[in-house]
């Protein structure tokens, strides 16, 4: 017997991915603030080993927690419903800022689909062991 998809908690997922990437990106400009207040081109921004390490930690805690939420607050079984989450909030994201190419779409979508996936599945235990 094969699991169907929810989709409702699809939804959820990419409303939740994307609200906490939009935190994620407001505590890492408040971070890196002084550095970027001159920027008025992606191609000046030159940020350090660290404050990239720092920024991708941001994200992928993001999509992370995400799965989390969707784990633990979900009934039965999802855990892939939060990686197609994530892998739709950057297809969103993509599509917004102009810049969807399938090579894109799959360098920046995969650690935030297994980010994803990961928050689903300890979310799930979470909720089974609770």
């Amino acid at each position: 017997m094969t699991e169907r998809l929810d989709w409702k908690w699809i939804a959820i997922g990419v409303a939740t991915m994307i609200a906490l990437n939009l935190v994620g990106a407001v505590l890492l400009g408040l971070a890196l603030g002084p550095q970027l207040r001159e920027v008025t081109d992606v191609d000046e921004v030159n940020l350090s080993s660290g404050q990239m390490w720092l920024a991708l930690f941001i994200n992928v805690m993001a999509f992370l927690i995400g799965g989390f939420i969707v784990g633990i607050k979900s009934k039965g079984r999802t855990i892939i419903e939060p990686g197609i989450s994530a892998l739709a909030a950057v297809l969103i994201v993509l599509v917004i800022t102009q810049q969807l190419t399938a090579d894109n779409l799959l360098v920046s979508g995969l650690v935030p689909f297994l980010a994803g996936v990961l928050g689903g599945w300890l979310g799930e235990r979470r909720q089974s062991s609770g």
